[in-house]
C-alpha cells in the first residue's frame, strides 16, 4: 500500500518542487497561502465526484452513444464541475493576494490542480488500482490537471491586468478553454474504441507541446 501511495504522490512531488522553483521568494512569503489553495483543491476532488456522480446520471451511457454525444457528456458532465471548481479556487487566490504578479498565478493556479489530482490519484486510484494504472496516471491524467491549470493561469493574467470590456471576456476564457481542453481529452477515453485512442495519443502530444510552450511565454513575459 505504501507503494501506491508513494506512486500517487509521486507527481505532485514534482510538480510541486518545479513550480515552486518558479519564485522561491513567493514560497517562503505566501507558504500558507499555497498550502491552503492545495487543501482546498484536494476537497474539491470528491465534491466534483459527488457532482458527477449526481448529474452523470441525466447523461446517455457511453457505451451506447456516439462520439458527440461522450464529447457533450466530457464537457457538462465532468470538465465544467472540475475546471469550475479548480476556477473558483484560483480566483479566490487572486482575491487574497491583490498583488499577485503573472507568475503567482500561474503557480496558485498550478498548485489547485496539483491539489485537486493529487486526492483523485489517491482516494480514487491508490485504493481501487495498481502500481500500473498510477504509473499510467503520472504521464496522463495528472499532467493534464497541469495543462489545464496552466490555460487557466495564461488567461486569468491578462484578465488581471486588463481593463475594460475585454477584461470580462479573458475572464470567461479562463473559465471555457480549460473546460474544453479537459472535456476533449476525457471524450478520446470514454468509450475505449481503439481509433479514438488513437487520436487521443496525438491530442496529448499537440497539447503538451503547446502548453509547454505557453508556460514558457507566461515565465519569460513576468520575468
Amino acid at each position: 500500500m505504501l507503494a501506491k501511495l508513494f506512486m500517487a504522490s509521486l507527481p505532485a512531488f514534482i510538480f510541486i518542487i518545479l513550480f515552486a522553483l518558479l519564485d522561491k521568494k513567493l514560497i517562503r512569503k505566501k507558504w500558507f497561502l499555497l498550502i491552503g489553495i492545495l487543501l482546498i483543491g484536494a476537497i474539491g476532488s470528491y465534491i466534483c465526484y459527488r457532482f458527477e456522480m449526481h448529474f452523470g446520471s441525466y447523461f446517455k451511457k457511453v457505451a451506447v452513444s456516439t462520439y458527440l454525444e461522450t464529447l457533450f457528456y466530457a464537457l457538462f458532465g465532468v470538465a465544467i464541475f472540475e475546471e469550475g471548481y479548480k476556477w473558483l479556487v484560483s480566483l479566490g487566490a487572486i482575491f487574497v493576494d491583490k498583488k499577485a504578479k503573472p507568475r503567482h498565478i500561474l503557480i496558485y493556479t498550478v498548485f489547485a490542480s496539483i491539489g485537486f489530482a493529487w486526492f483523485e490519484n489517491i482516494v480514487y486510484f491508490a485504493f481501487k488500482y495498481g502500481i500500473r494504472a498510477l504509473f499510467e496516471r503520472m504521464f496522463t491524467a495528472f499532467p493534464n490537471h497541469i495543462c489545464n491549470a496552466i490555460w487557466m493561469a495564461y488567461f486569468l493574467i491578462i484578465f488581471n491586468k486588463s481593463k475594460g470590456k475585454k477584461k470580462w471576456l479573458y475572464l470567461i476564457l479562463s473559465l471555457v478553454i480549460p473546460i474544453i481542453i479537459h472535456g476533449v481529452y476525457n471524450s478520446f477515453l470514454y468509450q475505449g474504441n481503439p481509433k479514438l485512442l488513437e487520436y487521443h495519443a496525438v491530442y496529448v502530444i499537440i497539447m503538451y507541446i503547446a502548453t509547454a510552450l505557453l508556460a514558457k511565454k507566461i515565465i519569460k513575459e513576468s520575468k
